[in-house]
């Protein structure tokens, strides 16, 4: 272990130091307050003793970069998530300002790195999942006295434009349903529309999942394809967007769909034979038991939609349809919020606040017919 000796002092600036001597080389940390310093210093301490304290100030943005992915976010992160943000940094940090000292990092290296993305047709939200990604760097460098600022958070980033909602009216759904009954995959269509599924959940849906005794469909992975590392296009289970596993209480027209799904299957394996491979026992399959493809999904959707006049609807805004109707349904925000997984109320209130707005002023139309009707 290396020896090192330790005090802390204040300086002219008011600031506290607290200052240590690792393998002969003066090192300090920084706090505002003496019980501050002294509790840097004091964690500092035990990296040292841990082993995980990085002694060199030289460090590259991408030599950095590195170490925080493997030290401070694998295994604590999605691997879909670590995946995206090795990525992101391989891709539009490293070739642009990966080569440049972290101490000699500035606002303008990075700012220059947005506007290069955008420039090469990178989106909004892209350019912000980067920011986030060199802002999580740059302020556990912060943390650790490697460097004095984090200067990222002097940029400018660009607005983000939701992406606009599109839904199907009750009308509109009836119609997709009556045109559909002949496509291989209504079943599945069926339950993300009363359900709200997200698609790497519906079709990662397994038979464990499924409680008919309860009425119930446990959601708690999802099944999707590796973008990046040693796994990149495999697909493969994930924990849940936003790690909250739930349990839906669905419409018993719902449950009666999963026992037809499960009546189809079994048709399926028999007619199958020995080529029949349910690898994860999942309740969607294809004729020979394989997961189904989201291209596949997707094509026949789209075909569908188009069908009725609606070729701008996107997979995803089956899961809008089925938040809008609950809505006009008058289920409250609370329950769609813990039916659609999603992370807050307030993040659905955000998302559907529209939908509820509308309804509100149904409500007063109706209650003023009601007033002159007096």
């Amino acid at each position: 272990m290396a020896k090192t000796t330790t005090n802390i002092r204040q300086r002219k600036n008011g600031l506290w130091e607290g200052r240590y001597r690792l393998n002969g080389k003066q090192c300090a940390v920084y706090g505002q307050t003496k019980a501050e310093a002294k509790a840097k210093l004091a964690a500092r301490m035990t990296e040292i003793e841990q082993g995980i304290c990085i002694e060199r100030t030289d460090l590259t943005l991408e030599e950095w970069g590195w170490e925080w992915l493997k030290t401070f976010k694998e295994g604590k992160v999605r691997h879909s998530t670590m995946d995206n943000y090795e990525s992101d940094f391989r891709m539009h940090v490293v070739p642009f300002i990966g080569h440049i000292k972290l101490k000699d990092i500035t606002a303008l290296h990075i700012q220059r790195t947005y506007t290069k993305g955008l420039n090469d047709g990178l989106s909004p939200k892209s350019i912000r999942n980067i920011h986030g990604l060199i802002h999580g760097m740059l302020d556990k460098a912060l943390s650790l006295d490697m460097i004095r600022k984090n200067v990222s958070e002097d940029c400018e980033l660009p607005v983000v434009e939701k992406t606009e909602m599109h839904t199907l009216s009750d009308v509109e759904l009836r119609q997709f349903l009556e045109i559909a009954k002949d496509d291989p995959f209504y079943l599945m269509y069926y339950v993300d529309f009363f359900t709200g599924l997200r698609e790497s959940e519906l079709i990662g849906l397994t038979w464990d999942c499924i409680d008919f005794e309860q009425g119930t469909i446990r959601v708690y992975r999802q099944f999707v394809r590796i973008a990046s590392g040693p796994d990149k296009g495999k697909m493969m289970y994930t924990s849940l967007k936003n790690h909250k596993e739930r349990t839906i209480h669905p419409a018993p027209s719902v449950m009666g769909a999963l026992r037809q799904a499960k009546k189809k299957q079994a048709e399926q394996r028999l007619r199958a034979g020995s080529s029949w491979n349910n690898e994860y026992d999942m309740v969607f399959t294809r004729d020979n038991g394989m997961f189904v493809r989201f291209k596949t999904l997707y094509v026949h959707f789209k075909d569908l939609v188009a069908r009725i006049s609606r070729p701008e609807m996107r997979f995803h805004d089956i899961r809008h349809t089925y938040a809008t109707l609950s809505i006009q349904s008058e289920i409250d925000f609370k329950t769609l919020s813990l039916s659609l997984g999603h992370a807050t109320v307030a993040f659905t209130l955000d998302t559907y606040g529209h939908v509820s707005n509308r309804m509100s002023q149904n409500a007063a139309d109706k209650m003023e017919k009601l007033i002159c009707s007096l």
